[in-house]
């Protein structure tokens, strides 16, 4: 039997246990590269964070839906991602990702990222809207 787990986020970021909340963060792609990168500048990505767990959902550009699902380790994140294309292709891979802020304050997040299920790797950056 699943039992569903509630979690207050005021409490889990009290004390800067985690030094970025990305729970209930919008982001979109300002820059990519990388061979049969799917995500444009026209991606963008829906955040929620409960503790050290963190996931997203995605669309836009080459993407009509995506799933993110990592884990944050102070200003360092895994996570792995699975999406559709407009081909109706499923594309999966992982990433290794540097948070840091801009200028502004807003979250910035620098992405490397490796396919799984094809040959290919790049960079990107998210930044927070």
């Amino acid at each position: 039997m699943l039992k569903k787990i509630v979690c207050n986020s005021s409490k889990i970021f009290e004390g800067s246990l985690f030094i970025f909340d990305l729970d209930n963060k919008t982001f979109k792609i300002v820059q990519i590269d990388g061979p049969g990168a799917e995500v444009t500048t026209e991606t963008v990505f829906y955040f929620h964070q409960n503790g050290s767990v963190v996931h997203a959902d995605y669309s836009g550009g080459r993407v009509v839906f995506g799933k993110l699902l990592g884990l944050l380790n102070g200003d360092r994140m895994e996570h792995r991602y699975i999406q559709v294309n407009r081909q109706n292709q499923f594309n999966s891979g992982h990433s290794t990702v540097q948070l840091e802020r801009t200028e502004t304050g807003k979250i910035r997040i620098l992405d490397r990222w490796e396919w799984e299920s094809q040959a290919g790797q790049g960079f990107c950056i998210f930044e927070e809207v």
